[in-house]
This record gives structure tokens, C-alpha cells and sequence, in this order.
């Protein structure tokens, strides 16, 4: 296995075995999985009709049509979607991706082991079969998330190589490649990894920071096109319901007797699992575990009740960066003999945990019909100005049999003047026409008042977020692109024929 490329066929090797439930038996029933369904259906079959980026989903919402992907990172779902617009069922291009994705990890943290010259193929291997790397596959099912595990190997690596070209370059792309795949995620790297890491590396080289600032610059640039209309559309969708009583922080913190996190042991146990685990290691990477571990606990008052933080949802999403540090620290400085048997005590109730939870998600029969008959969808990118009881407060379903009668369609015959509704959900990309005249309209279900008979037409329209986002992104690309073509310096003597080098 001394070839790169024998050992990058392991790690592929090494993904298949991880994945093998799932190649065999198909997804369990996760916790993502009907929106992953929904999700993938959806982004197949436009990728198929040759549409790349479909914001939009005509079918969701039993429908009505969700603006889903104006809010939700696509990066995950260009792979899916693709993998489904080849031909693959829905449940297998799942499968396929989350082991396309498992391997990438793989991949990327050997590359950042390697280039530390610590032990790359075991860490490679270890990093793959981390505990929360197998929640998220096979207790959440979480795609996105998923999907940034590559990421972090590849971001901590084009810090170490800055201020080098080939560093500011891999940086800039690994985090703009964040942004597009999972913002909360995104967030949390940019605070507990990529600011921790860049404070070490100035205090040996303060040439770094104009590099590193221009990469993160230049990274939100190029995710414009997905961040402009996601961070300014929401008062038009029911974001709201991304804010319940589950979902804040605060509900996850082992300060509270109650916390919800005791509902999920497992958690409890990689965090204490890790920061053993890197005991002996050397700062950054013994601090970034301990930090990372203590936080996504809830065990570091207050934090969670900053600005944005208090956004990302789940403290232990921060276990995805634990993990990271905690294995980059254990191949460089064992831990003691009893630290590292007390977390392999904590790691092997982590695995049981885990095992148990993943067994009764395979008992449970998934009714994929159902899921692609109703194409249900997260309640959160219900378009504005729905009344809150069309969704299920237990399970944030949403219930739209009220409106299943009206037409579907872009195309109105209207055969008598007055008031026309549509089974269309209103959002600003919608605009009602007639003859080319645009015709008043309101929501939540698109209706018009119709003066005259004939035939009306639901316009899809370029809205100012979605042409100033993808026009930011083009410039920040051709900047990049522009930053990235090799120069040369050539000398002012060598103009004159006189002057020999």
C-alpha cells in the first residue's frame, strides 16, 4: 500500500464495509430521511430536465410547491440529485452518496495527515468510523452534514500551507465549499477551527493574515449566489419554526437537569471520549478538542446566547470538529494508558449506543411510497402567511388537504370574471400575467382578482437576490481564477538588448 493510489482504494474499500447496511438493506428509517426522499426526488428530476439549480420544488407540499433550496445549502444534493438523474432509485442514490461522501473524508483527512506526516492511513480510517460520523449517516441521516466532513481536513490543511498560493487557494475553496453545503456548520469551523488554528499560526508568521482574510472574502463571494437569497428571503417562508423548543441550544445543555441531550447518551460520551483521547497533544489541537468538547455539551455558560451561535440549533453539531481535532491530536502525541482506556470505555458505550439506535431504525419498515405520494416537506420553507395550524406541533407536518382541490399548473383558463385561486403557493419568483400584463396577486395561496375572462399564466421571474448573488459569485470566481494563473517577474534590465541575465 506504499502508492497513493493503493491507499485511496483502501479508504474507498474501507467506506463500502462502513456503508454496508445500508447497500444491503437500504436507509433505515432516520430521523432525515423523508425529506432526504423528498429532497432528492425533486433536485433528481430537475437535474435530469437539465435544470442544475432548482430552487424551487413544484411537487412538495402535496403541490403547492416549496422555495426549499432558496434557503437550504445545494451542494449535498447536486450529488444526490445527480446520482438519482443517472437512473439510480432514491433510496440507493442516498446510500450511494452518503458513501461517495464517507470516502471523501477518508481521502481528506489522510491528505492532512499525510502533510503532517502523522500516521495518515490510520487516522484516515479512524476519522471515517468516528463515532458521530455514524450517527449522522445512520441515526440522523443527515446528507448535508455529512458532506462536510471532507471539508475540515481540507480547510486545517490550507491554513498550515498559508501563506503559500496553493494554500490561500485550497482555503478559499474548502470554505466556500462549507457555505454551500451546510451553514450552521460553516459557522461553527469558521469559530472553533479555522479561528483557533489562524491565531496559532500568527503567532509564529503574521504573514498569514492578509492571505487567510482574502480566502474567507473571497469564499463568501463565491457561495453569493446561495447566501443573498438564503439570508434575505426568510421573512417570505415560516423560518419561524426553526426556533421551537427542540431546536434551541439552550435545550441541549448538560447544565440543565432536564436537558434534552440526556435523551441521547451518546453524546455525553464522545465528547469526554475525544478530550481524553487528546490529553497529551500539543496546543492547537488539545485546546480546540477540549473547547469544542466542553461547548457542544453545553457545559460553557453563556456561549450559546451569543449572536448567531444561538442559530446553529444543536451545541453537538460541534462534535463533527471534536472528532477532527480530537484524531489529529491522538496521531501525534499518544494519550496516557489510563486516559485512553477510560475513553475507550466511553468510545465502546458510544458505539453501543449507536448500534442500538441503528438497529431499531432498520426495524422499522419505510414506507417510500408514501414519502413520494405526499412529498412532505420541512415546515420551515412552508411559504409566509400559512396559519400555523396546518402544521403538527409533535412532528411539524404539514397538513394542506384544505387546498387539494384547486387547480395545479401554471396555466389559468378563466372562463368568468372575479376571484381565482390556484393551488400554487406565492412566493416573490411568481408573478400572475395576462397577455403579458402582470395581474395583481397575494398569498399564502396564489390568488388574483381576474377582471376578464381568458387565459392567465404564472411567470417565473429573476428576483434582485438571485441575479446580484450569482453576479458576486461570477466576479469573486474570476478573481479567484485571475489570483490563481501562475506569474512571472521579469526584470526592467532585460528590456534593454545590452543586458545579459
Amino acid at each position: 500500500m506504499k502508492s497513493i493510489y493503493g491507499r485511496l482504494a483502501f479508504i474507498a474499500l474501507a467506506a463500502i464495509l462502513i456503508m454496508l447496511p445500508n447497500l444491503l438493506w437500504g436507509p433505515g428509517d432516520t430521523d432525515d430521511l423523508r425529506y432526504s426522499v423528498v429532497w432528492t426526488a425533486q433536485f433528481g428530476k430537475a437535474m435530469a430536465a437539465g435544470d442544475l439549480y432548482p430552487r424551487w420544488l413544484p411537487d412538495s407540499f402535496q403541490g403547492l410547491g416549496s422555495p426549499t433550496f432558496y434557503f437550504y445549502p445545494p451542494a449535498s444534493y447536486w450529488l444526490a440529485g445527480g446520482i438519482r438523474a443517472i437512473g439510480l432509485n432514491i433510496p440507493l442514490a442516498l446510500t450511494v452518496s452518503f458513501t461517495i461522501l464517507l470516502a471523501l473524508s477518508g481521502m481528506t483527512m489522510h491528505a492532512w495527515l499525510a502533510d503532517r506526516g502523522t500516521r495518515p492511513m490510520i487516522g484516515a480510517l479512524l476519522y471515517m468510523a468516528a463515532p458521530y460520523h455514524l450517527i449522522d449517516i445512520y441515526v440522523r441521516g443527515a446528507l448535508a452534514e455529512s458532506a462536510a466532513f471532507p471539508l475540515l481536513p481540507l480547510i486545517a490543511l490550507g491554513i498550515a500551507r498559508l501563506p503559500r498560493r496553493s494554500g490561500f487557494i485550497l482555503l478559499c475553496l474548502s470554505f466556500a465549499g462549507l457555505l454551500i453545503t451546510h451553514l450552521p456548520m460553516a459557522l461553527l469551523t469558521g469559530v472553533f477551527l479555522i479561528l483557533p488554528l489562524l491565531l496559532s499560526r500568527l503567532r509564529t508568521d503574521p504573514r498569514i493574515l492578509l492571505p487567510a482574510a482574502s480566502a474567507g472574502a473571497l469564499a463568501l463571494g463565491l457561495a453569493a449566489f446561495y447566501l443573498i437569497p438564503a439570508l434575505t428571503l426568510q421573512r417570505h417562508a415560516s423560518i419561524q419554526w426553526l426556533w421551537g423548543p427542540w431546536h434551541q441550544p439552550s435545550s441541549w445543555s448538560a447544565l440543565s437537569p432536564d436537558s434534552l441531550i440526556y435523551n441521547f447518551p451518546a453524546f455525553l460520551a464522545i465528547a469526554p471520549a475525544a478530550m481524553l483521547v487528546a490529553s497529551a497533544a500539543q496546543p492547537p489541537w488539545r485546546l480546540i478538542t477540549w473547547g469544542t468538547g466542553l461547548a457542544s455539551v453545553g457545559l460553557i455558560p453563556f456561549l450559546w446566547d451569543l449572536p448567531l451561535l444561538g442559530q446553529v440549533q444543536f451545541p453537538w453539531r460541534l462534535l463533527a470538529i471534536v472528532e477532527f481535532a480530537a484524531i489529529t491530536a491522538l496521531m501525534s502525541a499518544r494519550p496516557r494508558p489510563w486516559a485512553a482506556r477510560l475513553a475507550a470505555i466511553l468510545a465502546v458505550f458510544a458505539y453501543g449506543n449507536w448500534t442500538k439506535t441503528t438497529a431499531e431504525n432498520f426495524s422499522k419498515p419505510v414506507d417510500f411510497a408514501s414519502i413520494a405520494r405526499d412529498l412532505p416537506d420541512a415546515a420551515e420553507y412552508l411559504p409566509a402567511g400559512f396559519d400555523s395550524t396546518v402544521i403538527r406541533k409533535m412532528d411539524r407536518m404539514v397538513d394542506l388537504r384544505q387546498w387539494q382541490a384547486l387547480p395545479r399548473g401554471n396555466i389559468i383558463t378563466v372562463e368568468r370574471p372575479g376571484l381565482v385561486e390556484v393551488g400554487h403557493a406565492a412566493f416573490p419568483i411568481w408573478r400572475v400575467e395576462r397577455d403579458g400584463v402582470t395581474i395583481p396577486s397575494t398569498g399564502p395561496i396564489l390568488h388574483f382578482e381576474a377582471r376578464l375572462p381568458g387565459i392567465y399564466r404564472i411567470a417565473r421571474v429573476l428576483i434582485w437576490q438571485e441575479v446580484a448573488g450569482c453576479a458576486i459569485s461570477l466576479l469573486a470566481l474570476i478573481l479567484l481564477i485571475g489570483l490563481s494563473l501562475p506569474f512571472r517577474r521579469i526584470s526592467h534590465l532585460s528590456k534593454f538588448p545590452a543586458y545579459s541575465p
